[in-house]
């Protein structure tokens, strides 16, 4: 699940509404909690870049940003039974852990 993306119903951050959006799991933080990044097919977004050259599994239809830092907390229960997108390559996967890094200043 960890570096995996999934098309899910995304909360907005002020829970009002949601909207069908792809997302990154980035970490599990407990078994009915994950953290997830958005992604965008923007290019003028800031955030980490990727192409179908940084996947391991499934596919991606357009090149995309990650948007970072906008990690978020969501229920599990939003990605079990979403539609798998893909999987992230490992050397992918850390240099967005660099720049979310960079982003927060850890």
């Amino acid at each position: 699940m960890v570096g995996d993306i999934y098309y899910i119903n995304m909360p907005y951050s002020n829970f009002t509404k949601s909207k069908g959006r792809p997302v990154l799991v980035y970490q599990n933080i407990s078994k009915d909690d994950v953290l997830v990044l958005p992604l965008t097919s923007n290019l003028t977004r800031e955030g980490f870049k990727i192409s179908t050259k940084d996947i391991a599994d499934g596919s991606l239809k357009k090149d995309s940003v990650i948007i970072v830092p906008k990690l978020t907390a969501v229920d599990s229960s939003l990605i079990k039974g979403s539609k798998f997108i893909a999987s992230l390559k490992q050397k992918s996967f850390l240099g967005l852990k660099k720049k979310l890094c960079e982003a927060l200043g850890c």
